[in-house]
């Protein structure tokens, strides 16, 4: 048997290094379980979408008397409806909203897309992409379109991805973001025309 004193240092040892643990255990166990902090979390949510109200939105664009506010309301949602089902359409839709991490990774992988037409084999650019294959419709040209009044084109977009971010980035409310994205897909429009 142990003398007793080996014991008792035994058992102190055993307690100090249980209190250390403790205490490393509460002060860090945000790193420890990877939970961000609520600094990090706040300014990883400042980094998404932040979309106004439509009533945010309407006092922006400057309607303040009863009818014209009225109106405003009723267009920035017939437009915000349009906007959420083109988006839900191509696939940007998640997490209880419009998903901007989606947009970025599909757009990203738009320039790599290996079933894109190419006229090095012989295909027809105009043709498009099979839209079997996903990636979106792959039928139209995305983008570039003149502004009659300025002669200002916008870009050519590979998907509607691309035509998200770039729509996104340009406008600051639903109505805006439904001309861009009608103005620049062909086949959001009813008449199919270009």
């Amino acid at each position: 048997m142990r003398p007793r004193r080996e014991t008792v240092a035994a058992f102190m040892a055993g307690i100090v290094m249980a209190a250390v643990l403790a205490v490393i255990g509460v002060t860090h166990y945000r790193a420890l379980l990877r939970i961000p902090t609520p600094d990090a979390q706040a300014s990883a949510d400042q980094t998404g979408l932040n979309i106004p109200t439509i009533d945010q939105m309407c006092t922006t664009l400057g309607a303040t008397a009863a009818d014209a506010l009225k109106q405003c309301q009723a267009d920035e949602s017939a437009a915000g409806e349009f906007v959420v089902a083109w988006m839900g359409l191509n696939g940007f839709m998640g997490n209880g909203g419009i998903d901007i991490e989606q947009i970025q990774l599909l757009a990203s992988l738009d320039s790599s897309d290996p079933f894109a037409p190419d006229s090095s084999l012989g295909l027809d650019p105009s043709l498009g992409g099979d839209p079997t294959l996903g990636g979106g419709s792959g039928d139209t040209l995305l983008g570039g379109v003149t502004d009659p009044l300025t002669g200002e084109s916008t870009p050519l977009f590979q998907s509607a991805a691309q035509l998200a971010l770039f729509c996104l980035g340009e406008s600051a409310d639903w109505t805006k973001l439904h001309e861009c994205i009608s103005e620049n897909d062909p086949s959001s429009r009813f008449s199919g025309a270009q």
